[in-house]
């Protein structure tokens, strides 16, 4: 019993890096059961990174909504459980191993997620936050008794999560899998209140712009896991 990451990612491959790094950096032991599997719809780049649990689809057209890219990306997803990664966050050092905690003992829920996350402001930890997504994990069984997700830019993690009655576990070990990150100059589509997609794609654009093939090199140009409670 394996569990995919499923990370979405437009425009910002330095963030991406420090995403796939923190997935990396905890594979002893988890090697043959996780993956990570990256979706970028930007027609403009192409990522590249080598490593058999890392896996890049790069897509020539945009999906017409972060929902519609999110329902995709699932079927991409090679394990029964998909844990959601944007690309401006973060797995803590311990997330594969309490994910396989709440994946072991609560085998017959629909979605686990963590009581609270780790909140960064600008690289720097400000203490335990909660949003929509504390490091949600979905079954397949889930996903495909949802059907499709909703076509839209905004809302569609908390109607995933929230709005299908799930067979929920909320999990509360101490510590936490996700290290949410906030600031550092970037769009924030979380943050641009109800606005219809094409206006997201708009400020998106507008905020960053890259093109062409761009090798990754996953690493942290911060110290976020040695700032975390301990």
């Amino acid at each position: 019993m394996g569990v995919s990451i499923l990370t979405l990612t437009y425009q910002r491959h330095w963030l991406l890096e420090e995403a796939i790094h923190s997935y990396l950096k905890q594979l002893d032991g988890f090697c043959e059961n996780s993956e990570m599997v990256v979706i970028n719809d930007s027609p403009l780049v192409k990522y590249e990174f080598e490593h058999p649990n890392v896996r890049i689809i790069n897509l020539d057209e945009r999906f017409s909504s972060v929902g519609k890219k999110l329902e995709w990306g699932f079927t991409q997803c090679k394990y029964d459980w998909i844990y959601r990664l944007d690309d401006d966050d973060l797995l803590s050092p311990w997330a594969l191993k309490i994910n396989e905690q709440y994946r072991n003992e609560y085998p017959d829920k629909e979605v686990l997620r963590d009581q609270k996350h780790y909140f960064f402001s600008h690289n720097k930890y400000q203490g335990l936050g909660d949003s929509i997504n504390n490091g949600n994990c979905y079954h397949k069984n889930y996903i495909k008794r949802v059907g499709n997700i909703i076509d839209k830019s905004i809302g569609e993690d908390n109607w995933l999560t929230f709005h299908n009655g799930a067979n929920m576990h909320i999990g509360d070990v101490g510590k936490y899998t996700m290290i949410y990150r906030w600031g550092m100059s970037v769009y924030h589509i979380s943050g641009m209140g109800d606005r219809p997609n094409e206006e997201i794609y708009e400020i998106t654009d507008r905020t960053n712009t890259e093109s062409g093939i761009i090798k990754l090199h996953p690493h942290f140009k911060e110290e976020y896991w040695e700032q975390l409670p301990h």
